[in-house]
C-alpha cells in the first residue's frame, strides 16, 4: 500500500461554520484531496489525512474502513505499476484526441488596428502593416493540409480572422475578409473572429452570409473605465458601438464571446457591469457568454535566445501583477452577480467543484503548440497568437513559399508534464500545465522549450486552495439544497456525479 503520486492535499480557510468542526485540523482549516489521474476530489477528516500520511510513511497498521475510502477515490494504490499505467493511459489519451480534435488556423489580414489600447501585446505593429493580397490568402489555405500532417492532426481546420483588427470597415479589408469567409465556406470550414467590435454590426450580414458561427469582442467595464482604455487613435470612446455591434451579432443568430480584461484599474468596476449586463439581458441569452482574463505583461515577447542571461529573465519575469488575483477573488466573493457573470475558473477545478465532474488534469497549459497556427501578413507561420509579428517566434512561411521549422516547433508541439525535467515528480504538475508559458520558457532558457517558467510551486498550491476557499461554500450549500429535493427527483448535479465527463477515463 503507497500513496499515489498524484495525489495532493490542498489545506484551505473556510467561513466559520461552513462545516462540521470535526472536519477543521489543529489551525482551524480543512483538507481537499485531490487526484486528477483517479478524477477525485474530496474534503477529508484530519483522521483520514492522518491515515494518508501512515501509509506514506510504510506503516500497515492502519484503519482498514478509512483506507478502503482512500484506495476507491484513487489516493492510495497498491500496484505503483499500474498506477503508472493508468496515468500513462491519461496522457496519451489526451494527446490522441488532440490529434483528432479541430484545428484553428488564424488568419491575419493586416496588423492594423484603429484602436489605441495602452496594453495591446501587438503594440507598434498596429499603426503600420502590409496587407495579404489575394494569392496570399490563397497560399494560406493551401498550406493548411500540409500543416495538419505535419502536426499528425486528423481533425477539422476551422478558420479565426484575427489581427489587428480584422474586421475594419474599408475596402481593402472587406474585401481580403470576403475572400477568406468565402475561401472557408467553399472548403467547409468552420469560421469565427476576434475583433474589437466597432465596426462588426457593419460586417453581421457578411458574416451570416459565409456561415460564421461565433465572434470574440472585448469590453473592459462599464463606460467610465472602458472608455479610458479602448478608445480609437483620437482618443473618442468606443463602448456604444461595441454595445450595438453585440446586440446586432446575438440577435442575427452569431454567437457572442464577450471578454473583460481585468487589471486593477477595471477590478473594481466590475460589479457595476455586471449590472450593466445583467440590464441588458446579456446574462441570459443564449448567445451570448461572457469571460474574464488578465492584463500581463509581454516584454517576453521581445526576448532573444542569444540574449544575455540576466536580461532574458528579467524581460520574461512578471505575468499578471502582484496582488491582482487575489483582489479579483475578494471583489468576486463579494459580488455573486460577478461570479454569475463570469463563472471564473483560473486553477481549472470549477465544474470538479460545483457540478461533481471529475477532476480533469491540466496536461498542457496552452493549447498554441498543438492545434494553433496564425498567417501574417508578412506571409509567416506563427504557433502562438500573441508572439505574431515577432520573427524570432515564427516557425515557417507560408508565402512564397511554404516552409516549416521543425526544430523550433516540435520540441514546443510535444512538451508537456513529462517531458519537462523539473516537472516529471512535482507534485502539482497536473494543475498548472507543465511547465507554465513554453514561449517564456523558451525565452528565458536560452531557446529551449523542454524547460520551466512557472510559479513555484507554493503558488500554484495558493492557486487552487484560494479558488477552493472560494468555491467550496458554494458547493455545500447546493448539496444542501440537493438533500432538500423530493425523493426521486434527481437533478444535474447527481447525474455528473454519476457519470462524470472525461471521456478517455471511462
Amino acid at each position: 500500500m503507497l500513496v499515489s503520486p498524484n495525489t495532493v492535499t490542498f489545506s484551505v480557510e473556510l467561513p466559520e461554520g461552513t462545516l462540521d468542526p470535526a472536519y477543521l485540523d489543529e489551525s482551524g482549516k480543512v483538507s481537499v484531496l485531490a487526484n486528477a489521474v483517479s478524477g477525485s476530489m474530496d474534503i477529508v477528516t484530519p483522521a483520514e489525512v492522518a491515515v494518508l500520511e501512515r501509509v506514506r510513511a510504510g506503516d500497515a497498521a492502519v484503519d482498514r474502513e478509512l483506507v478502503a475510502g482512500l484506495l476507491e477515490r484513487g489516493y492510495v494504490c497498491t500496484d505503483p505499476v499500474e498506477e503508472e499505467a493508468r496515468y500513462r493511459a491519461i496522457v496519451d489519451g489526451y494527446f490522441q484526441a488532440i490529434q483528432e480534435a479541430p484545428f484553428q488556423f488564424m488568419f491575419i489580414p493586416s496588423f492594423v488596428c484603429n484602436l489605441a489600447c495602452p496594453y495591446c501585446f501587438e503594440g507598434e505593429l498596429t499603426t503600420r502593416s502590409p496587407r495579404m493580397d489575394e494569392e496570399m490568402i490563397e497560399a494560406a489555405f493551401d498550406t493548411i493540409p500540409e500543416i495538419q500532417d505535419r502536426h499528425q492532426n486528423s481533425g477539422p481546420p476551422y478558420i479565426t480572422l484575427f489581427g489587428g483588427e480584422p474586421l475594419l470597415d474599408t475596402p481593402y479589408q472587406r474585401g481580403a475578409v470576403e475572400q477568406i469567409l468565402r475561401g472557408s465556406y467553399d472548403r467547409g470550414y468552420p469560421v469565427t473572429a476576434i475583433t474589437n467590435g466597432v465596426a462588426l454590426d457593419a460586417y453581421v450580414p457578411m458574416l451570416l452570409k459565409y456561415g460564421c458561427e461565433e465572434v470574440q469582442v472585448s469590453l473592459d467595464g462599464t463606460p467610465r473605465t472602458h472608455d479610458t482604455r479602448r478608445v480609437f487613435r483620437n482618443g473618442k470612446p468606443t463602448f456604444e458601438l461595441i454595445e450595438r455591434s453585440i446586440d446586432v451579432a446575438a440577435e442575427a443568430g452569431i454567437r457572442v464571446l464577450i471578454r473583460v480584461l481585468v487589471d486593477e484599474d477595471s477590478v473594481d468596476d466590475m460589479p457595476r457591469f455586471a449590472e450593466f449586463a445583467q440590464a441588458k439581458g446579456w446574462l441570459d441569452h443564449p448567445k451570448i457568454r461572457l469571460f474574464n482574463g488578465f492584463t500581463k505583461a509581454t516584454t517576453f515577447l521581445y526576448v532573444t535566445p542569444d540574449h544575455p542571461e540576466e536580461k532574458r529573465k528579467r524581460m520574461v519575469r512578471g505575468d499578471v501583477k502582484a496582488g491582482l488575483q487575489e483582489a479579483f477573488w475578494r471583489m468576486v466573493q463579494q459580488n455573486p452577480l460577478v461570479d454569475r457573470m463570469l463563472q471564473p475558473d483560473l486553477a481549472r477545478i470549477r465544474s470538479a467543484v460545483l457540478e461533481g465532474d471529475r477532476l480533469r488534469p491540466n496536461l498542457q497549459g496552452c493549447s498554441a503548440g498543438t492545434s494553433v497556427v496564425a498567417f501574417d501578413p508578412n506571409g509567416k507561420i506563427y504557433g502562438c497568437p500573441e508572439t505574431v509579428g515577432r520573427p524570432q517566434h515564427a516557425c515557417g512561411t507560408f508565402y512564397p513559399e511554404f516552409s516549416y521549422a521543425a526544430g523550433y516547433r516540435d520540441p514546443w508541439r510535444h512538451r508537456h508534464v513529462d517531458t519537462v525535467p523539473m516537472c516529471r515528480d512535482c507534485n502539482v504538475k497536473l494543475f498548472c500545465g507543465g511547465g507554465g508559458c513554453p514561449i517564456k520558457a523558451w525565452a528565458a532558457n536560452g531557446g529551449d522549450f523542454n524547460t520551466c517558467y512557472c510559479p513555484k510551486v507554493s503558488s500554484i498550491t495558493t492557486r487552487v486552495e484560494t479558488q477552493l476557499a472560494y468555491l467550496l461554500p458554494m458547493a455545500l450549500r447546493r448539496q444542501q439544497e440537493h438533500a432538500n429535493r423530493p425523493e426521486g427527483e434527481e437533478g444535474t448535479w447527481e447525474q455528473m456525479t454519476r457519470v462524470g465527463s472525461f471521456p478517455w477515463m471511462s
